[in-house]
């Protein structure tokens, strides 16, 4: 009889450490999605926007917001800020939290980076 408790124990175990392995999995794999995501769009907008003269932090922002949702993943919402920004030389700082409220995998990312132009002197 104590063999039973013993052997059902570790088969509720390795279940449990299966489930567990697999969200660390998922949320790693989220994590790095979103922060290249992140990271493509803002090198992707800087290179728009670095012979530019003549725009605003909201502008080069709706075009962050626009590739970023080309590249993030759909299940999540996310809330983008615009946390830095100057025009001379050409930087923006971006903190992203990614939400996804689902009962099993309830998940909250957050992903700041920042980029600024390269001078050549």
């Amino acid at each position: 009889m104590k063999s039973i408790f013993i052997v059902y124990g570790m088969i509720l175990g390795s279940l449990i450490l299966f489930l567990s392995f697999c969200w660390y999995v998922q949320f790693d794999h989220t994590q790095n999605v979103t922060e290249m995501a992140v990271k493509r769009a803002l090198l992707s907008t800087m290179a728009d926007y670095v012979e530019r003269d003549n725009f605003e932090a909201q502008d080069a922002f709706d075009t962050f917001t626009t590739y970023f949702k080309e590249l993030a993943l759909e299940d999540y919402t996310y809330d983008l800020t615009l946390s830095g920004f100057m025009k001379e030389p050409l930087f923006m700082r971006i903190h992203c939290q990614a939400i996804n409220q689902s009962r099993l995998k309830g998940m909250r990312i957050e992903v700041d980076e920042a980029m600024v132009e390269e001078l050549s002197e």
